[in-house]
Parts: structure tokens; C-alpha cells; sequence
């Protein structure tokens, strides 16, 4: 009985093990299916490339529309659309006939400044000889002019002195030959042609008798008588004048002389006033206006020397800017005549004809220069920090999609605009290339690359889990175990993701795909 009951317990044990081998048998079969149904990826590394994309239009280099600045009638056009130009070509011609007055003399004002600048830049001998003669002809005004000023400082000078002395000498003077006037020679001459005239007289009176007794009494004489008293009335006429004469030039010496006497008593009491203020001191009028003209006399020299100066040794900067400006200013107004390509570079439009009337504000041409291209675009305020000057670009033109182009940022435009509560900058691309199928204006897209970080983690986007917790992935060890390793994306690149935190090139890790959630809709998972 004891042996019996023995023999169960075995048996029941042997049971026992038997079960439990085939449970673990099947969880071992279950996990190996299980492990046999993950989908797994290797952990890599990759170039990971940060981009800033945007988008622009194409530009030119320059580009810019010209315009007619005088009015008139078109003469000429030398250019065709398609037509490359260099910097100074002539576009188009303004008909001569049509030009303004202005215009007209404007031309004879660029000969006119031109010649003063080639004056101002190269003078001639002889200019250089008249400013030399005008410097010593300042020189001696400024002598002068400090003579002078001396003078009216020590007006009690010995000119005073000798001014009054000369003076009392001329009156004196004057008063003598006031005194001898009236027995000088005009005395005597009058007093000489009076007495001819008296014995003239008598003799014409005694003639005048003896021809008036010789008619009484009717005597043969009286042809000889008659003769004799025309002569005396002749005589006496001739005295007569020589009186009245000398008459008058003695009374006019005497009149000249007391005239004499009368200036030289002014010059003298003049000649004392003068010395009597000088003994009082300067005259504060006189005093001003001699300083006045030293200052003058001064500042002519020195305007003379500077002229001399220039023409010696060159002009002053400010000189020559201002001629040179004189002919910019008359060039400038000549040239309006033309239309003048202010740079290389293509033309796009032409819009006049010969003949045609201008209309200023009508473009004469449109010219672009397209030897270098760039895309000005508009990037957003939390994108911008990261771009750099120098950071590579490459640009796709919508127009033509098979083409792929490289370039570089060339400038961030540090003021920012918003538009609708937005802050965007723009930033400008130049191209490294300047296709001629890329034409003015067309769409670019633009990709900036911000960063480059060689040999990054990173894995599949379906490897990349959330939860509470965070981002994570599932490394699968060996024996198909799964580990949670906490982990952070980044870029993403392709179909991978690069992702930080503690993975290493080669690890295996789960792939999880997205199970759609049935949420009752007739229509499928929502």
C-alpha cells in the first residue's frame, strides 16, 4: 500500500514536469515567432545637411531703365534689343534741330569750362607773369596803404610842420607880388600907354583944327590936311587899344595876385588847423578807414599770392573740384542729347524710333547686365540667425526643373519688415553661374545650407516612438530583447531622421509601423 501510493506521487510529478515543459516549450516557440515577426533597421551615419528654404525672382547684376532727360525729336538709335553694349555707348541721338536753347549753349559752356580747367591745370607763361605783377602791385597798395596809416597814427608828424612853414612861405610870397602887381611891369606898361594915348590926343585935336581952318578959308591944302587928321585919328585909335590893354592885363594881374593871396591865406590857416588837431591826436574816422584799407590792401595780397601760388604749384583741391564740377555740369547737359549706357550689358527693350517725338516719361531703353545673377528672397525671423555670409546655396528655377545651380549668401539685410504680424528678412543669393535660359524675373527656389554635421546617428522615421516620456526607440539586443533608449530628432533627411542620445553606428533598432485605428467611420481609420 505505501508502495502504491509512492508510485502516484512519482507518477503525478512526472506529470507535472511534462506540462511544464510543454508551457515552456510553446513561450519558447511564441517568442521566436514573435521575434520573427519585428521589423528591424541598422542604426547609421550620415552626412546631415540644415537647410533654409525659400523661394525669389531672378535679378540681374544691374539692371535699370534710361530715360531722355531734354525733350526734342529722336535722331538716331545704334542699338537693337539683344544688342551687348559696353559702358559709355551711345544708345540714341537727339535730332540737333529739336534741341532746347539751353542745350544749344550748354555746348559752348563745356568749351568755355573745360579751357578754364586746362588754364587752372596747366597755365601759360603769360598768366603766370600777370599773377606775378599782381602780386607786386598788392604788395605796393599794402605799402602804401601802411604809410598812410602811420601817418593818421602820428599825425603831429614834421610833414605838419613843414606843411605850415611852406604855407606862410606861399603867403608871404603872395602878399609881396600883391604889392609889386600895382609898380611891377603892368604899372609902368599902363602908365607908358596912357601917356601915348594923351599925346595922341593932342595930336589928333591940333590936326582936327588945322583941317577945320583950311575948309573956312578954302586953301589948297585941304587934300593934305585931311590926310594928316585921318592919320592922327588912326594914331589915337592904336593908343587907345594899347591902353585899354595894358589896362586890363595890369587890373587882371592885380585881381590874380589878391586871388593868390586869398588861396595861400586858406592853405595856410588849413595847413595850421591840421597840425593844431594832429597835436590833439588821431582822428578816430581817419584812423578807421586807413586800418580799413590796410585790411583790404592785406587780403588783396594775399589773394594775389594764392593765385600765383596755385598757378606755380598746382590748384587747391577745392578749386579744381569746383572747375571740374563746371564741366561735369556742362557735360551733363550736352550729353542729355544722347542716351548713354551707364554700364555693360544687354538690351532688353527699345522703345523709340527715328523720328519719333521724346516723352520723358517713357523709358528710352531698358539695359540689364546678367553676367551675374541672384535671387534676393524672404526669410523668416526664426530662420534667419541661422543663415551666414558665405553659407552654400543651390537654386532650382521653376522654369526649367532639370537644371540644378550653386551660389552663396552674399548679404542679410539687417532691417527686417512684417508683413501681417511677420518678421521676414531679406536675404540676398548670388548665383555662381549665369545660364542664359535663366532669364530676368523668373521663380527660384532656394535652398541655404545653415549646417553640416559629418557623420551623424540616424534612423529610419518609423524607428522613432513618443510617449509620455519623450522620444524614444527600441534597440533590439541579442535574443531579440528590446530596449527603450531614450533619444531626440533632428533633420530630417530622405526617409531618416538624424536623432542624438545613446545609439552607436550599427545598432539594431525597431521598426514600428502606424496600426490604423478603427473609430466606427463607415468610411475606415480616422
Amino acid at each position: 500500500m505505501k508502495s502504491k501510493r509512492l508510485w502516484l506521487f512519482v507518477g503525478a510529478a512526472m506529470l507535472v514536469l511534462a506540462i511544464a515543459g510543454l508551457w515552456v516549450w510553446q513561450r519558447a516557440n511564441a517568442q521566436r515567432a514573435e521575434q520573427a515577426a519585428i521589423e528591424t533597421a541598422q542604426v547609421t551615419q550620415i552626412t546631415a545637411v540644415t537647410s533654409v528654404e525659400t523661394t525669389g525672382a531672378v535679378a540681374a547684376l544691374q539692371s535699370g531703365s534710361l530715360f531722355w532727360e531734354t525733350s526734342g525729336i529722336v535722331g538716331e538709335v545704334r542699338v537693337k534689343v539683344g544688342d551687348t553694349v559696353k559702358k559709355g555707348d551711345t544708345f540714341m541721338v537727339l535730332d540737333a534741330a529739336s534741341a532746347s536753347q539751353s542745350v544749344i549753349m550748354a555746348q559752348a559752356d563745356l568749351i568755355a569750362a573745360q579751357n578754364a580747367l586746362d588754364d587752372l591745370l596747366n597755365p601759360t607763361d603769360l598768366a603766370i607773369a600777370n599773377a606775378q605783377k599782381a602780386v607786386a602791385d598788392a604788395q605796393d597798395a599794402l605799402d602804401k596803404a601802411k604809410r598812410d596809416l602811420k601817418s593818421v597814427e602820428n599825425p603831429a608828424g614834421e610833414s605838419l610842420y613843414t606843411a605850415v612853414s611852406d604855407a606862410q612861405l606861399a603867403l608871404d610870397t603872395a602878399k609881396a607880388n600883391a604889392q609889386l602887381a600895382h609898380v611891377g611891369q603892368d604899372a609902368v606898361a599902363i602908365a607908358n600907354a596912357e601917356n601915348d594915348r594923351n599925346l595922341a590926343y593932342t595930336r589928333l585935336q591940333a590936326a582936327q583944327v588945322s583941317y577945320d581952318d583950311c575948309v573956312k578959308i578954302s586953301c589948297g591944302e585941304r587934300v593934305f590936311r585931311e590926310n594928316e587928321l585921318n592919320a592922327a585919328q588912326n594914331n589915337y585909335q592904336r593908343a587907345l587899344d594899347a591902353y585899354l590893354t595894358a589896362k586890363l592885363r595890369y587890373e587882371t594881374t592885380v585881381a590874380n595876385q589878391a586871388d593868390d593871396v586869398v588861396k595861400s591865406q586858406d592853405k595856410y590857416e588849413t595847413a595850421v588847423a591840421n597840425l593844431n588837431a594832429a597835436l590833439l591826436g588821431p582822428d578816430a574816422n581817419k584812423l578807421a578807414i586807413a586800418q580799413a584799407k590796410v585790411a583790404v590792401a592785406d587780403a588783396n595780397l594775399a589773394e594775389a599770392q594764392k593765385k600765383l601760388d596755385e598757378l606755380l604749384n598746382g590748384p587747391a583741391p577745392e578749386d579744381a573740384q569746383a572747375a571740374q564740377a563746371r564741366v561735369m555740369a556742362a557735360q551733363a547737359t550736352v550729353d542729355s542729347m544722347k542716351v548713354i549706357a551707364p554700364f555693360d550689358g544687354e538690351v532688353i527693350a527699345v522703345n523709340y524710333l527715328p523720328g519719333d517725338t521724346i516723352v520723358q516719361s517713357q523709358a528710352a531703353v531698358v539695359l540689364a547686365n546678367r553676367s551675374q545673377l541672384h535671387v534676393d528672397v524672404s526669410v523668416d525671423e526664426s530662420d534667419v540667425s541661422q543663415i551666414n555670409i558665405g553659407d552654400a546655396v543651390t537654386v532650382t528655377i521653376d522654369a526649367l526643373p532639370e537644371l540644378l545651380f550653386t551660389g552663396s549668401v552674399s548679404n542679410i539685410n539687417a532691417l527686417g519688415a512684417t508683413t501681417q504680424g511677420l518678421v521676414r528678412y531679406t536675404v540676398r543669393v548670388d548665383m555662381a553661374e549665369a545660364d542664359p535660359r535663366i532669364l530676368i524675373g523668373m521663380t527660384a527656389s532656394v535652398n541655404i545650407v545653415t549646417n553640416t554635421d559629418e557623420g551623424a546617428l540616424a534612423v529610419p522615421l518609423d524607428a522613432v516612438q513618443l510617449d509620455t516620456e519623450g522620444e524614444f526607440v527600441n534597440r533590439v539586443k541579442e535574443g531579440g530583447v528590446l530596449e527603450r533608449v531614450n533619444i531626440k530628432s533632428g533633420e530630417v533627411q530622405d526617409d531618416v531622421v538624424v536623432v542624438t542620445g545613446p545609439l552607436q553606428a550599427g545598432d539594431t533598432v525597431q521598426i514600428v509601423k502606424p496600426v490604423p485605428v478603427n473609430n466606427g467611420s463607415p468610411f475606415g481609420p480616422g
